[in-house]
């Protein structure tokens, strides 16, 4: 069994690649098997797991990881979906953000408007830089605007010295009534604005909270929107707090959609220039084992295994 790090993993993938993966594995996702989060605590400890099978892959695993004091570490345990065999202990932090904005870059292809010009991202950390990147590839944004509990001018002169788009910092509020396209990926326990100020036609991907009892979108966002995405419904009915939290009546789960529908064709969804659509995720395991899966490839491919 072999181990990769965090490094290698940098300098095996890039966001093209991660953005095939999660196509493909959301394409392919009713072929395989999830499961859904475990979460244990104790101690000031949470120990979280998340997994999948990935026939289309080849493999099957287990991302595993704690959370203490608000940071994450992530591995993953690759097992060959063939013969067993346990193929590789990878570590899972750079993995995890290219796999989570891969997979909102294949939901914005699939869902926002082809001729969307600004993109707007509210948050500023390492998701909000993975997000810019990914999405840079489904779509010709002409500005970035950037938002954050302050204005993140720096932030923004780092965009737009990396992407070549005009980049700028801007009030939240700004950003929303702007956008195009709005990716939330935040730390917000309670809802970041005004659902009524979402612009008609834009796309949400709402991205930071993945816990019941956390938001980033009021029941107004949710209520407007025309249609509602989500990785797996199962794990979002238990864990997507911009949903679960929501008024009754606000919206109905027999009407929320998975990627998978939204790529296969199957989604009971006709577009219309000025509907609101929101994808909502949290993370699956299915992403992650997915991601695993072409990282390994590439490894023995890079290094002769």
């Amino acid at each position: 069994m072999k181990l990769i790090t965090n490094q290698q993993v940098a300098e095996l993938i890039n966001a093209d690649d991660s953005i095939q993966a999660m196509r493909e594995a959301f394409r392919t996702m009713d072929q395989g098997a999830q499961q859904a989060r475990v979460r244990t605590s104790a101690a000031g400890v949470m120990l979280s797991t998340m997994g999948a099978i990935v026939p289309g892959a080849k493999v099957a695993g287990t991302k595993v990881y704690t959370t203490i004091n608000g940071k994450f570490q992530f591995v993953i345990v690759l097992f060959s979906a063939e013969t067993g065999e346990p193929l590789a202990t990878i570590e899972a932090d750079t993995m995890t953000a290219f796999r989570t904005a891969a997979a909102t870059a294949v939901a914005t292809d699939a869902l926002a408007s082809v001729q969307a010009n600004t993109l707007s991202v509210i948050g500023t950390g390492v998701q909000a830089r993975s997000h810019i990147e990914a999405l840079l590839k489904v779509r010709s944004f002409k500005e970035i605007l950037v938002a954050g509990r302050a204005i993140p001018q720096e932030f923004a002169a780092q965009i737009a010295a990396q992407t070549g788009v005009a980049t700028r910092a801007v009030a939240m509020l700004d950003a929303v009534a702007a956008a195009d396209v709005l990716v939330t990926v935040t730390r917000a326990q309670t809802p970041l604005f005004d659902g009524k100020q979402l612009p008609k036609g834009a796309f949400v991907a709402a991205v930071g909270a993945s816990k019941a009892t956390v938001r980033e979108l009021d029941d107004a966002a949710i209520a407007r929107a025309a249609a509602i995405v989500v990785e797996w419904k199962q794990q979002a009915q238990q864990e997507a707090g911009d949903l679960v939290m929501c008024a009754p009546g606000t919206f109905d789960w027999d009407k929320v959609s998975e990627l998978g529908q939204a790529l296969n064709g199957s989604m009971d969804y006709a577009a219309k220039p000025d509907d609101i659509v929101i994808y909502k995720s949290i993370g699956v395991g299915l992403e992650d084992i997915a991601m695993a899966g072409m990282v390994y490839r590439k490894a023995c491919q890079k290094y002769g295994w």
